[in-house]
């Protein structure tokens, strides 16, 4: 039987107050502080192969400007050299972003390398973010050398606007979130490559990145809004052209919202334990 002095005891001890709930503002800073060590932590995994990357986006998009304008009878009239140079830019992003991050986790996840991550104190946001955010410098490169190209081989008079540092980084991170939500999603390594293969190649050849939509039959039309390629290569267009209305800002729109459906997708998909 619990006597009085024990009562008066315990009674005499404080109470431990709850740990107060984190707040937004604490889950903002704990997000950052993951994703700038993410970020660093990606970096260093490229140190030994980024000067090829960066050496291919570099020489694809400029080949392709100097190869496509020969075409027949030549392509280096105005509006085609518009389709060129913005068509180069985007299909050098999605190999990279798309092609390339789908593999990474493709990788990541045969390897076992999930469980690593999952023995981080880290949100799978901070991780995917700083996947993304790690391939814009080796990506933005691609994105600009056509315009060099085409204005020292035609000397073309294309508008440079401060636009572009919202067009050409969203794109970036646009067509990256998609291939992490595909890496995310596709379990099988053999898959995962067919299918990144395939859109490289719809990307090319059937997709309204290179090719004017309204040149496009209607099924293939309807399928081009669903791809987040055909925006940024619309914006990049419009851009180009010193266009900066509704069609712009839709297409930014547009943009905007993909990659966020794209990393909620990836978000919602990984799972470390089971990658």
């Amino acid at each position: 039987p619990r006597t009085g002095a024990d009562a008066a005891a315990a009674a005499a001890v404080p109470a431990v107050p709850a740990a107060p709930a984190r707040g937004i503002a604490a889950r903002v800073r704990r997000m950052g502080v993951d994703l700038k060590y993410l970020w660093l932590e990606q970096m260093l995994e490229v140190r030994t192969t980024w000067s090829w990357v960066l050496m291919f986006g570099l020489l694809m998009p400029a080949a392709m400007v100097f190869g496509l304008t020969r075409i027949g009878n030549g392509l280096s009239d105005e509006q085609s050299l518009l389709f060129i140079v913005s068509g180069a830019a985007i299909f050098s992003v999605a190999n990279e972003g798309i092609g390339t991050l789908a593999q990474r986790i493709g990788v990541l996840r045969q390897d076992g390398m999930m469980v690593y991550y999952a023995s981080l104190p880290i949100s799978r946001i901070s991780f995917l973010a700083a996947m993304v955010f790690s391939r814009l410098l080796l990506i933005l490169p691609g994105l600009i050398t056509p315009m060099i190209t085409a204005k020292l081989m035609y000397d073309t008079d294309f508008v440079i606007s401060p636009a572009l540092l919202i067009v050409l980084p969203l794109s970036c991170m646009a067509l990256s979130a998609i291939g992490l939500a595909i890496g995310t999603l596709v379990r099988s390594m053999d898959l995962l490559l067919v299918i990144v293969n395939l859109m490289i190649f719809v990307l090319l050849l059937v997709a309204p990145v290179l090719i004017p939509i309204e040149s496009l039959p209607v099924p293939l039309q309807i399928f081009g809004y669903l791809l987040p390629p055909t925006y940024a290569a619309e914006s990049l267009r419009l851009a180009l052209m010193g266009d900066f209305g509704t069609a712009f800002l839709l297409n930014i729109a547009a943009l905007s919202a993909m990659t966020s459906v794209g990393l909620a997708g990836a978000n919602r998909w990984l799972r470390w334990r089971t990658a």
